[in-house]
C-alpha cells in the first residue's frame, strides 16, 4: 500500500444546503429557499477533500451507514482523490445529515448524528494510521465516542512519528469541559474560530486566548471570518491576515479550506507568513463556491493563480 501525507479522522455526513433564504426561520411560519444542494458535508470530509485537491496524498478514517447518504459521501471522497480504505461501513447505523441554512456571510446548521455518534477511537486502525506522516482530527465535541481515549490516539500518533493538527469545532452542549486539555499536549497545530477559542480557553480577549492555548500547543490559529485570522506560536511569532476582498456566495467549508492551505505550507516547513497567506487564499476561494460538491474544490494551480492576481498586503505582525 502507498504511503500517505495526511490522514483525517472524524465525522462523515451529507449536507442539505438551503440558499437564497429571505430571513431566518420562525416557529409556526414557513420560509422559501430558492436554491438547494445535496452534497457531502462534515468538517472532516471537507478538510480531507481540500488537502487532497491541493496535491497531498490523503486518507480518511470514519464511519458511515450502508445507505444513500453514505454512498454519496464515499463516492465524493473518491472523486476527490481521498483514500477511503479507513472508512467503516456499518449497516446498523444511519449516515448523518446536516441541514445548512446558508447566508452570504454565515450559516446556521441542524445535524442528525447517525454514525458520527457511534464512531470511536476503537475504530481507528493503527496500521492504516501508520501509512501517513500527519494526522488531523476534526469535530471533537460532535463525536462523543471519539472524546474518550482521544488523548491516547494523539499520543500514539506522536509516538509513531506523525505530526498532528486538531480542529475541535463547536460544542453542541455548550459545556466546554476541560477534558480537551488532556489532548492538547500532543497537538502541533490547533485550529479554532474566535468564539470556539474563547470557550475552550475560558478567556475573553484574543490575546488571552492565544496565551492560554500556547501554553500547551506550539501553533494556534484562530479564524474570524471576514475579520481575517491570527496565528501565534509559542516562541512568540505572531502573524495576522486580513480577509481577501471577495464577494462571498457560500461560507460552507471556508474554515476547512483555510486549514488545508495553512497545513499544505506548514508540512513544507514554510514560514508562518506563507502558511497564513495560503490559508487565507484558500478560505477566500471557498467562499466564492457552493461548498461540498465535487465541483466546488480547487487545485494548487488555481490557488497559485489567485495568489498572483490578488492583493499581497494582507499580512500584519
Amino acid at each position: 500500500m502507498d504511503n500517505l501525507d495526511v490522514i483525517v479522522i472524524g465525522e462523515l455526513n451529507a449536507d442539505l444546503i438551503l440558499q437564497d433564504i429571505p430571513s431566518f426561520p420562525e416557529m409556526g411560519k414557513e420560509k422559501i429557499a430558492k436554491n438547494m444542494t445535496l452534497t457531502m458535508g462534515s468538517a472532516s470530509a471537507l478538510m480531507a477533500s481540500n488537502v487532497a485537491q491541493l496535491g497531498l496524498k490523503t486518507g480518511f478514517i470514519g464511519k458511515i451507514g450502508d445507505d444513500l447518504f453514505g454512498r454519496l459521501v464515499t463516492d465524493t471522497l473518491q472523486d476527490l482523490n481521498v483514500d477511503i480504505d479507513g472508512i467503516m461501513v456499518d449497516g446498523s447505523v444511519q449516515t448523518g445529515v446536516t441541514v445548512v441554512m446558508s447566508y452570504p456571510r454565515d450559516n446556521a446548521m441542524l445535524t442528525f448524528m447517525g454514525g458520527m455518534e457511534d464512531f470511536s477511537v476503537r475504530n481507528v486502525d493503527p496500521d492504516y494510521l501508520g501509512r501517513a506522516r500527519h494526522m488531523h482530527l476534526s469535530s471533537y465535541y460532535l463525536q462523543p465516542g471519539m472524546r474518550e481515549g482521544c488523548n491516547e490516539l494523539f499520543k500514539m500518533a506522536k509516538e509513531m512519528g506523525l505530526t498532528t493538527s486538531f480542529y475541535p469545532g463547536w460544542d453542541p452542549s455548550e459545556n466546554w469541559e476541560d477534558d480537551i486539555f488532556e489532548v492538547l499536549p500532543y497537538v502541533d497545530i490547533l485550529f479554532c474560530t474566535k468564539k470556539e477559542g474563547q470557550c475552550i480557553s475560558k478567556q475573553k480577549s484574543v490575546e488571552d486566548v492565544l496565551n492560554k492555548l500556547n501554553e500547551v500547543v506550539s501553533t494556534v490559529l484562530i479564524t474570524s471570518g471576514s475579520e481575517g485570522a491570527i496565528c501565534c506560536q509559542s516562541d512568540g511569532n505572531i502573524v495576522k491576515v486580513n480577509a481577501y476582498p471577495i464577494v462571498p456566495i457560500d461560507t460552507t467549508g471556508a474554515k476547512e479550506s483555510f486549514h488545508a492551505g495553512f497545513l499544505l505550507k506548514w508540512l513544507e516547513q514554510a514560514d508562518l507568513e506563507t502558511c497564513m497567506r495560503y490559508g487565507s487564499a484558500c478560505g477566500a476561494i471557498a467562499c466564492t463556491r457552493i461548498g461540498g460538491g465535487s465541483d466546488s474544490y480547487f487545485d494548487l494551480n488555481e490557488l497559485e493563480h489567485f495568489l498572483k492576481t490578488n492583493p499581497k498586503d494582507i499580512i500584519s505582525h
